[in-house]
């Protein structure tokens, strides 16, 4: 019987080694309200060992800093673009009325 159950335990272990994989799972529910949030986890790399997910959540970090960082030049940015545009429409206007009188 011992020697059964010996046999059994080697083959299992012999057979799950190598064989780890670490997967996302497929939906993450962000929040506590009635209907979180859903996010699309179907782009998520598989990954085979810890320090390997860490590496990969390591650079999703930077991807977001980086995109955050873009997000705000691009706002400011904007912001400057409509400050000119309201500096035209207003110097439009000064000109329209001292043409017109």
């Amino acid at each position: 019987m011992a020697i059964r159950f010996l046999i059994c335990l080697v083959a299992l272990c012999g057979a799950a080694g190598g064989c780890v994989t670490v997967r996302a799972p497929e939906e993450i529910h962000i929040g506590s309200g009635p209907r979180p949030a859903k996010v699309d986890s179907s782009q998520v790399p598989a990954t085979t060992s810890h320090e390997q997910a860490r590496a990969e959540l390591i650079n999703a970090y930077q991807q977001v800093r980086y995109l955050e960082h873009q997000n705000k030049r691009c706002r400011a940015k904007l912001e400057d673009a409509k400050e000119r545009g309201d500096d035209y429409k207003r110097k439009y206007k000064r000109l329209e009325k001292k043409y017109d009188d």
